[in-house]
């Protein structure tokens, strides 16, 4: 992924401009649009050869400069909870207290900005009673004029509810140097491989077993939560470049040239390159489900074992399951971020372990 400077960025049904006099957002359909810049709020339209534009307001602008560890194969399977006798919970710690990001500004006004209370509810109530109101006297009104006050209820609560998202969204504007644009090329390079992998989970809690004979060989067990790994936006913020995001079950990671932003719910922290450690591992996975397409089988095992790793003849049904090569990777900071994934491809993390490497070594040497 190329860095370069982009004038007009779309984020959904909202456009943003930038230019040397600010930043400007609309939103609407072909032939109406209602938006807000440097000059204040307007409204556009046209159809055919006519255009039409008024101002809303006259707002003056308002500015805003937007600121190798050694690996030990083991072998893992899905949590048997039965069978567990100690269990470490990831993900558990809150992002507003990594490092000491309540004395950021950015993330104090983002912080603010998604706890504001929505009025489109509120509206939506007053609306609606309203229509309930007037029903019966708008019995004697021509269709048209019941169509056009219900385009206007409709539309007018529409217009706040796109306020409300306006009110929470940050936008931030980035002019790497080529060196930054080449290290943030290969992080992005790094996760959209990492992403290709055919099973890619979080893991939320690591579990060690009482007795392996029961867990198909396995002496750890891992409770997995949803994950994707993509190149995009980051919640609540427009950019005008594209940003790695990986995100786990509770915990969003979103990579910018100059910091992490963590996302959870309505909570915003972030994390120096410096203070975050990727690891990448080799882990023997006993897959019980269906083999993913990229899943290197490098050994086979029993459901129920004995102790010499043979089939348990106690046991009925004992099925046979393979172990396969995949890679789990590893996020962490002195602070106790602890963000895990596990994907099918062998070695598919390796890439974005050395990506952050390389930037930690670009940082410290400044």
């Amino acid at each position: 992924m190329g860095l370069s400077f982009s004038r007009s960025v779309k984020f959904g049904a909202v456009r943003f401009n930038f230019s040397g006099s600010g930043i400007g957002m609309s939103v609407g359909i072909p032939g109406l649009r209602i938006g807000t810049g440097p000059r204040g709020a307007y409204i556009s339209g046209g159809m055919g050869g006519f255009r039409y534009r008024k101002s809303l307001n006259a707002r003056q602008p308002v500015g805003a400069t937007p600121v190798p560890t050694p690996r030990y194969p083991r072998d893992v399977q899905v949590v048997a909870d039965a069978n567990i006798i100690a269990t470490v919970e990831h993900e558990t710690k809150s992002v507003l207290e990594l490092g000491d990001s309540t004395s950021d500004a950015l993330l104090q006004s983002m912080n603010e900005q998604r706890a504001k209370f929505p009025r489109w509810p509120i509206v939506a109530i007053v609306v609606s009673l309203l229509f309930y109101m007037l029903y019966p006297a708008s019995e004697t009104w021509p269709s048209f004029i019941r169509l056009t006050a219900f385009v206007i209820g409709v539309g007018f609560v529409g217009w706040v509810y796109w306020r409300d998202q306006m009110r929470k969204l940050t936008v931030l504007f980035y002019e790497p140097d080529q060196a930054t644009s080449d290290l943030f090329e290969r992080l992005s390079g790094a996760v959209s491989h990492a992403a290709t992998a055919r099973k890619l989970k979080s893991i939320t809690t690591t579990s060690r077993y009482a007795d392996t004979k029961y867990s198909a060989g396995a002496s750890q067990g891992l409770k997995f939560g949803a994950a994707s790994l993509t190149l995009g936006q980051a919640p609540g913020i427009i950019a005008n470049i594209q940003v790695p995001i990986l995100t786990a079950e509770r915990t969003t990671l979103a990579f910018f040239p100059d910091r992490i932003l963590a996302f959870q719910g309505k909570s915003v922290g972030a994390v120096d390159y410096k203070r975050l450690q990727g690891v990448s591992e080799f882990v023997r996975y006993i897959e019980s489900e269906s083999v993913p397409s990229d899943a290197h089988i490098i050994d086979r095992t029993w459901q129920y074992v004995n102790k010499k790793g043979g089939p348990d003849r106690r046991f009925k049904n004992n099925r046979q399951l393979p172990i396969c090569a995949y890679s789990q990777f590893n996020l962490s900071t002195p602070d106790g971020l602890d963000v895990r994934f596990l994907g099918s491809k062998e070695g598919g993390f390796d890439g974005l372990e050395q990506a952050l490497a390389a930037i930690r070594t670009a940082l410290r040497g400044l």
